[in-house]
Order: structure tokens, then sequence, then C-alpha cells
């Protein structure tokens, strides 16, 4: 492959930042959609709701599995096989009921916050992900998938103490609309043997039968920001030096990704697009030149709407899709990891 030749301007007056410049002729337009079916390019058109919901991991890891399989995946579903997965870890699970203690969230017992990559390996491992058209997180009948998962929690809370006559109405509520495929009492049976982490998986898995897809064991890569902190005996030129070398490194294997067709998931703080901070989690999706600016493509899970980003930070904010771009400059100050599937 051609070795991609990046404009870098290092500036002296930060010893930790990078100024990039990456020239015209290093970037053409490029969009994973061109590759797709119908089907799985409507998918990445569609905006993406979260609702609140700290699972944004979730979406990223089922959209780039999605386009491996062809076919929409769940991203509820992949939050589930996840959650499950933290719960059968002693370590993890007891760091994330510490987490709960100091943090807000949608949910009481669930958790929310996670790994693209982690759960790429965990959907792997359970071999069969439900399709996003059997159980969509935002356009289900019964309302947000919140309003389920809360709902279970609620019932989860009496099973012990209420007549097992009013629980069963209370599932047969959330069966009729969302779990049609399974019976009162096999919900009633799970909730009743299992934490609400490890019950929701089973109950997700039980009820989208049929509508499942085979994932393949995934081989996820993770590029990572160089640094430019000075190492052991390392002069501040040959720091520099070295972060330069591993940008154009970084900048080439997302090149070869995004024209494979392939995404990106995107780690990174959104106080660089936004006048708030958290750690959030989103996908790399196209390349443009445009405004005499290299720009990237970030597919959000918020929805459609603008009004969350501050303007003066992103180049555009794709309304219709939930996306928005950034500049090159932008992108590289922003991507704390970036994940792919290199198999």
């Amino acid at each position: 492959m051609k070795s991609l030749i990046l404009t870098l301007l290092l500036v002296s007056a930060n010893a930790y930042s990078i100024d990039v410049k990456i020239p015209k002729e290093q970037c053409s337009d490029v969009d994973i959609r061109d590759k797709m079916s119908p089907e799985l390019k409507a998918h990445f058109s569609e905006p993406q709701n979260q609702d609140g919901v700290g699972w944004c991991y979730a979406f990223a890891a089922a959209d780039l599995m999605s386009a491996e399989t062809n076919k929409p995946l769940s991203s509820t579903h992949v939050s589930a096989i996840f959650n499950k997965g933290v719960d059968e870890n002693f370590f993890l699970r007891t760091g994330y009921k510490i987490g709960k203690l100091f943090t807000g969230g949608a949910f009481d017992t669930s958790y929310e916050g996670g790994w693209i990559d982690w759960a790429i390996e965990d959907s792997s491992d359970a071999v069969y992900v439900c399709t996003e058209e059997a159980l969509p997180f935002d356009r289900n009948r019964y309302g947000e998938t919140a309003r389920i998962i809360n709902a279970l929690e609620d019932i989860k809370k009496d099973i012990d103490n209420e007549e097992m006559t009013n629980i069963c109405s209370r599932i047969e509520v959330i069966r009729n609309k969302s779990f049609e495929n399974l019976k009162v009492e096999e919900i009633y049976r799970i909730l009743e043997e299992d934490n609400l982490n490890r019950a929701l998986s089973d109950i997700i898995k039980k009820n989208c039968k049929g509508h499942m897809v085979k994932v393949d064991e995934y081989d996820v890569k993770t590029i990572r920001r160089p640094s430019i902190r000075n190492r052991k005996n390392e002069s501040p030129f040959s720091a520099r030096r070295r972060a330069k070398k591993k940008v154009l490194k970084n900048f080439e294997k997302i090149d070869e990704v995004l024209k494979k067709g392939r995404p990106l998931g995107v780690s990174y703080n959104v106080k660089h697009v936004m006048k708030q901070k958290g750690l959030h989690a989103s996908v790399v999706t196209a390349r443009r030149w445009k405004n005499g600016k290299c720009q990237f493509k970030i597919r959000n899970s918020w929805g459609r709407s603008c009004a969350s980003y501050d303007r003066k930070e992103i180049e555009e904010c794709n309304y219709e899709e939930g996306s928005f771009w950034v500049s090159d400059q932008k992108f590289i100050d922003l991507a704390d990891t970036l994940d792919y599937i290199s198999n």
C-alpha cells in the first residue's frame, strides 16, 4: 500500500499536542455505505438514539458486527450479553456495583458503560446475536427499551413479596408487547432464578429464537492516540518524531479500514464536541474533503438532534442521519482509541 504522507506541524508551545493537516490528495471521499447491501445501507443511514442509557459502546459494537454479518444486529442484545459477562466476573461485577454508588444512571441494577472490543468478544463467545429488526432499541412497540428494563427491575424487586397472580399480570403486559415468543411462566421463572443482568440476556435469547445471526470469532484491533510525553532518556525532538510516525501509521490504517467498507468504533470524551464532559463511543463511517479540510464522519447515538453539539467544535451536523463531521485536527484530538474488526 502506498504510504500516506501527512503534513504534521508540531507546536512547541504545547508538548502534548500535534497539529495535523492531511493534504487533499490523501483525503479521497470514502463512505462505507457504498459497499453495503440496501438493508445495511439503510441501517447506517438511520439515526440511533440511546435515550440516556449508557450503552453507547453496544451501539458501536453492534454496528461493527453488523458490517461483518451484512445484517443489522441488536445493540440491546449486545449490551445484555456484555452485562451478563460482567455479572459472571467477580472483579468486574464488584467494580460496576461500586461505580453505581457514585454515579447516576437510567437503571437501578442493570449495568451501564462498557468497552467496544469486550462487547464484540462477548458477542462472539455467545455465537448468536438477535437482529435489530427483531429487537430494536428505540422503535419497539412498548416504548423505549429503558422503560422495559425499568419495569423488569420493578418486577424483580417485588417477585418474592407480591402475589404470583399480580406479578404474572405485570409480566404479561411486557410479554405481549416485547417478548411474544415466551410464555409468562418462562419469564417469571427466569426472573425468579437469576438477577436481572443475567435474566435479560436469557430472556432475549429465548425470545429471539429464529431471529438470530451467527457471529464469528472476530479479531478486534485497537488504534491508540500517540503520546508525545518524553520517555526515559528521550529528547523532546525524538518524542515528537516518534509521535509523528505513529500518527502516520494510524491514518494509514484508518484509510485502509474505511476503504474496505468497515466502520471503526471511536471512544472519546464528549468535551471535544459539546460543552459537557463524559466518556462516549460512536462509529466512524466516512471521510471527505470540504472547506479546505479533511473531515471524518462520526455516526452517533443521540437521535435526530443537533442541539447537543457545540457548533464551533464540529464541521457539520447531519440531522437526518444522526451523525456529525469533524476536521482531521479535531479527529486526532478527540479519538482516545479506535477499534476495528480485522478478520
